[in-house]
């Protein structure tokens, strides 16, 4: 039931990110942060750097994520673990700033 929730709270925010209109005056702050997000994604390795950006960016499941990358399950759950790790660590750990971008 929880998934089936969760699943359905995905759809509905990206449906209604498609009819938001964009921001005209977002704060400077956000383009600095996407900007270090960006760096700090780029020094991860490649296999982690593509399932924390399919997981979390694109908000696949585990199971489309390993489709994707024709890897295993338990292969996601591991790299997106470490990818995430490294994340917290190279950016302090303070992701509350994260949702502007």
């Amino acid at each position: 039931m929880v998934r089936t929730y969760l699943d359905g709270e995905r759809r509905r925010r990206r449906e209604l990110d498609w009819f938001r209109k964009p921001d005209a005056a977002r704060p400077e702050t956000s383009v600095e942060l996407r900007m270090t997000m960006l760096a700090v994604l780029a020094e991860l390795p490649a296999r982690a750097r593509a399932v924390v950006v399919l997981r979390y960016w694109e908000d696949l499941s585990i199971e489309q994520t390993a489709e994707v990358l024709g890897c295993s399950p338990g292969t996601v759950k591991s790299q997106s673990a470490q990818g995430l790790q490294k994340l917290r660590d190279r950016l302090g750990g303070d992701f509350s700033a994260l949702s502007a971008i």
